[in-house]
């Protein structure tokens, strides 16, 4: 009885692994190419969460200063507390540079309790166009 014992050959071992190293290589392409993928959506998610951040910050402050504009309005320096027809309610368009893209308006009511007058002011400011587009309401209340 003759036990013939099989070495296999090299190129034999190569053969029957030549297909997993391609396995292996596709997988490792494929998973870096997704989690690439997920950084760019997460890249852009936060660019566009900073540009909100930004035109927010710029709504509010033009919404601010609209706001105390018309408080100037309503009480001048030294003089009596004018009425609400003193106060300019136009829609104001922004056109400088740092708030080129925002408008602005003011809106303004009186009441009278307990014999005093009360003045009611409500700034709308907007910034931004088209999808980024951001706006900020502020009120402020006062009497004479």
């Amino acid at each position: 009885m003759s036990l013939k014992l099989h070495l296999l050959s090299p190129n034999a071992k190569r053969r029957r692994q030549s297909g997993s190293a391609l396995v292996i290589a596709v997988f490792v392409l494929l998973f870096g190419s997704l989690i690439l993928l997920a950084l760019a959506r997460l890249s852009t998610s936060s660019g566009t969460s900073l540009i909100y951040e930004v035109q927010g910050q710029r709504s509010y402050w033009l919404a601010k200063s609209t706001l105390e504009l018309g408080l100037v309005q309503l009480f001048p320096l030294n003089q009596t507390a004018q009425s609400c027809a003193a106060v300019n309610t136009a829609v104001r368009n922004w056109n400088s540079n740092d708030w080129a893209g925002c408008q602005s308006q003011l809106s303004c009511s009186e009441d009278t309790v307990d014999s005093k007058k009360w003045f009611r002011l409500v700034s709308t400011a907007q910034c931004g166009d088209g999808d980024l587009l951001t706006s900020r309401v502020l009120s402020a209340e006062a009497s004479e």
